[in-house]
């Protein structure tokens, strides 16, 4: 397990990069993108659990913290989800030269795998699949969501994208941009343009009006499991890990 820093002097980012144990044939790379605030440290044990299974199959890894966030460089106001698009851009690449593998897996939790299917397009070459773990479909359901939780619904009704003033969001305070930028997500949008082969697993009940995330074909496959949602709080978990959603992927992957 090798703990490192990588990006640009302005935008340092922390990873862990861990080799495959074994490898039975060529490189293979897998990207793990985790979510944010709370559901960071909830679901945190599980990427880390899941890197290891990655590993043990013949998969290099990398873990990384967005920038504004974990140990990467910056503030929490200072973060944006255009900045962690492009985070993950450069993370994949970074894997890709350091495991040498000619593609990789991205594979994203919540706000991750959100993250992952709108910056997939852009790393066409780059990526042999997609998998995204109970992604957000829709932001401005989960904003409100999150604000509700923190007791932040009043402050939330009064929101301007043009707000001078941080808000606080996850018990963290962040800008308005990176609220705008939450509110913006739609995965149901036709503009999307996910087109990697791509597999999509709920732990929690789906959209049912979501055409492109309910689709299945030659390319995608959407599985619903009963099993573990690592990212909520201990109180409304029913089991400590989704050994299911580690079988699931690992076979996908084979």
């Amino acid at each position: 397990m090798v703990p490192f820093f990588f990006g640009s002097r302005q935008r340092r980012l922390f990873g862990i990069y861990e080799p495959a144990a074994g490898r039975g044939g060529g490189a293979r790379a897998a990207l793990l993108c985790n979510s944010w605030g709370k559901e960071y440290f909830n679901g945190h044990r599980a990427m880390r659990l899941l890197a290891k299974r990655l590993c043990a199959t013949g998969f290099d890894t990398l873990r990384f913290d967005y920038f504004g966030a974990g140990d990467s460089g910056g503030e929490a106001s200072e973060a944006d989800l255009d900045g962690w698009r492009h985070d993950i851009v450069s993370a994949a690449r970074e894997l890709k030269h350091m495991s040498a593998a000619p593609r990789v897996v991205l594979v994203g939790l919540r706000l991750g795998a959100t993250l992952v299917a709108e910056t997939a397009p852009r790393l066409h070459e780059d990526i042999d699949g997609v998998i995204l773990w109970d992604p957000i479909v829709r932001g401005l359901d989960y904003v409100e969501e999150l604000a509700e939780q923190g007791g932040q619904k009043a402050r939330l009704s009064e929101f301007k994208s043009d707000m001078a003033d941080d808000m606080e969001l996850e018990g963290l305070s962040v800008s308005p941009a990176f609220v705008s930028g939450l509110k913006a997500i739609d995965l149901c949008s036709e503009k999307l343009g996910l087109q990697a082969r791509r597999l999509t697993i709920f732990t929690c009940k789906p959209p049912s009006d979501c055409q492109l995330l309910n689709s299945e074909g030659r390319t995608s496959e959407v599985l619903v499991l009963k099993t573990a949602s690592p990212w909520k709080d201990a109180t409304e978990r029913t089991e400590t890990l989704p050994i299911e959603v580690y079988e699931r992927i690992v076979e996908w992957l084979r």
